[in-house]
């Protein structure tokens, strides 16, 4: 099992959770649910994050297509953040270069 945390800017949070969890692949695959956290940077600021676990690691290829093809659905599309074993990446388009480092990135060996 692998957990990724997701965070978006801006109130598109629950846009994106609507769209995994609707993603027929993704729902396979994972259990997604939302949580709140305090930001460090913000007095009472709170951030939404999606938490996602992966029951596979094939699915979290899946998952960060899934990503970019909400964020490439969208007009004016905010940073959508990933976080896996204290790695942070951004999603700031939906190219297929993007998709492959982040991947790439989040999917090394931390051994």
């Amino acid at each position: 099992m692998t957990s990724v945390r997701i965070g978006v800017d801006g109130d598109s949070v629950l846009p994106l959770y609507r769209w995994l969890a609707e993603d027929p692949d993704v729902r396979r695959d994972t259990t997604l649910s939302l949580s709140g956290e305090q930001r460090p940077d913000e007095m009472g600021g709170a951030l939404e994050v999606i938490n996602v676990v992966l029951s596979n690691t094939i699915a979290f290829s899946g998952l960060v297509v899934a990503i970019a093809a909400w964020w490439g659905s969208r007009k004016g599309a905010p940073v959508v953040e990933i976080e896996r074993d204290g790695v942070r990446v951004t999603i700031h388009d939906d190219s297929p270069e993007t998709i492959r480092q982040v991947v790439e990135a989040l999917s090394r060996d931390r051994s």
